[in-house]
């Protein structure tokens, strides 16, 4: 199968995505880690010239995964309906299902918290500041999919049940 987690920054999506991969099993793609890499391999100038790329590198190994009968997690903003697009292809064209997972923090003091406190896991990641994180634009999400809000309860058994319980074409 494949699993989709997206959501603004700072919401918590590798920290769940970490703990849903595990417990499925699955692999845990981050689209962080994709974008990271390309900008410390001086692949890209900067992190403002990554664009589209950490996401076409995760859906290739998406799909060395699939083909190789691995269950994924893919866990990114996912802010633009043409970013999960080729994600919703991928699992049409392996014949699995896919489950999408948005996740939003409705405590709007707790989501700047977890944002203006956030350091980078990864060497080289710069991390949104709040102003960058409240200015994104997110289109609409079209697919069925499960809102998870993270300001309270279990975050990670909600996203488990949605993605063990229902799965979404």
């Amino acid at each position: 199968m494949l699993v989709v987690i997206g959501g603004l920054p700072g919401v918590g999506k590798t920290t769940v995505a970490r703990v849903v991969a595990a417990a499925l099993p699955a692999a845990h793609l981050r689209i962080d880690a994709f974008e990271t890499a390309l900008v410390r391999q001086q692949l890209v100038a900067g992190p403002d010239d990554v664009g589209a790329h950490g996401y076409a590198l995760a859906l290739a190994a998406a799909d060395t995964c699939l083909t190789a009968g691995t269950d994924v997690l893919v866990d990114a903003v996912f802010d633009v309906a043409a970013a999960r697009r080729p994600f919703r292809d991928l699992a049409t064209r392996h014949g699995v299902p896919v489950h999408w997972v948005r996740l939003i923090c409705t405590d709007r003091a707790e989501h700047r918290r977890r944002v203006e406190e956030r350091s980078a896991d990864l060497a080289g990641h710069v991390v949104p500041t709040w102003e960058q994180v409240r200015a994104r634009r997110v289109d609409q999400w079209h697919d069925r999919h499960t809102v998870v809000d993270t300001a309270g309860g279990d975050p990670v058994a909600a996203t488990l049940a949605a993605v063990r319980d229902r799965p979404v074409s």
